[in-house]
């Protein structure tokens, strides 16, 4: 390449990711989601030892429609981090570290993920 000659675009917006860095990436992702649904947490359970009636106002708030919605929605961070985690500590011991084995498991983490969702939507009080 000479100095007057640009770099080639190099189709990074065309490019397709692998199911494993999706996988990768939503384990980066969902950890910094628990981090603040772990801060939001505490700060509802340090009102809900207030008072009385704090404790009541937030028992309504959380078996409200928007407590439908990010509950489950938080069980499936927690399940998809923890999924996630594990997958990564399989590979730290070199079990599916193959290129079809790491395919199939990023699969499963995600599949695994969903369906702990679904499954505390359908609990979810």
């Amino acid at each position: 390449m000479t100095a007057l000659e640009r770099p080639r675009d190099a189709g990074l917006k065309y490019m397709r990711l692998p199911i494993g860095a999706y996988a990768s990436i939503l384990h980066r992702i969902t950890g910094l989601l628990l981090v603040g649904v772990s801060v939001a947490g505490l700060r509802l359970l340090s009102l809900s030892l207030a008072s009385a009636s704090q404790f009541q106002r937030i028992q309504v708030t959380m078996t409200g429609p928007a407590a439908h919605v990010l509950g489950p929605l938080c069980v499936w961070a927690g399940a998809q981090h923890l999924y996630g985690g594990i997958r990564h500590l399989m590979f730290d011991i070199d079990t599916g570290c193959g290129r079809g084995r790491s395919r199939q498991s990023a699969a499963w983490v995600m599949a695994l993920a969903l369906a702990t969702a679904i499954l505390a939507a359908l609990l979810w009080p």
